[in-house]
């Protein structure tokens, strides 16, 4: 991980026409409102894919994906979607066999839902399933909803960031390590600004 904090923003994902051949196309990226919008081909790819694609093109460019909105979508895929996002969990549909399941065999996670499944199921399922496949991380963020319970909201936006960024990472050591140093960068740099 480099040592820059990703800017959250909300992902709205729309059927569509897309350009030429392409699965999905990134539009509307706007860094003002903190939101972008995919369009993608259902023909050629399905949500769960096309959102994937989009975190990886977005990732690119310092974003990160804090919610994921289905637009025109049934309400029980859109529930899924949105809670899984709020994890930072992609969402593949149509997987073989078992129970849903989260697994963590690429950054982020991903929720695994089999082929029949019923969705509101698997979404009440959700946190569960995170909480056994990622537990370390899952004890990080109940640590940091206790302080900020305790803080009276003096360092909620820093705890906000820094458990978006575990979330996406799964690593919050290394998500630790990267904020020390640039809060030490930023305090050796404040104390070689002359007063």
């Amino acid at each position: 991980m480099t040592a820059t904090i990703p800017l959250d923003l909300t992902l709205t994902v729309r059927r569509g026409t897309t350009s030429s051949g392409k699965a999905a196309d990134l539009r509307d990226l706007s860094p003002a409102d903190s939101t972008a919008t995919l369009i993608y081909d259902r023909h050629l790819t399905h949500p769960g894919t096309a959102v994937w694609l989009a975190r990886i093109m977005l990732r690119q460019h310092g974003y990160a994906v804090r919610e994921v909105t289905l637009d025109g979508m049934g309400p029980d895929i859109t529930a899924l979607f949105r809670e899984a996002s709020r994890l930072r969990l992609n969402v593949f549909l149509g997987c073989r066999g078992g129970t849903p399941r989260v697994v963590t065999f690429d950054s982020p996670a991903a929720y695994e839902i089999p082929a029949g499944w019923d969705l509101a199921d698997a979404t009440d399922r959700l946190p569960a399933a995170h909480a056994a496949a990622r537990p370390h991380v899952v004890r990080v963020l109940r640590a940091m909803d206790i302080e900020k319970e305790k803080n009276g909201g003096r360092i909620d936006k820093v705890l906000d960031v820094a458990a978006g960024m575990i979330l996406e990472t799964g690593d919050p050591d290394q998500v630790w390590d990267t904020l020390t140093r640039l809060l030490d960068r930023t305090e050796s740099e404040r104390a070689e600004v002359p007063v």
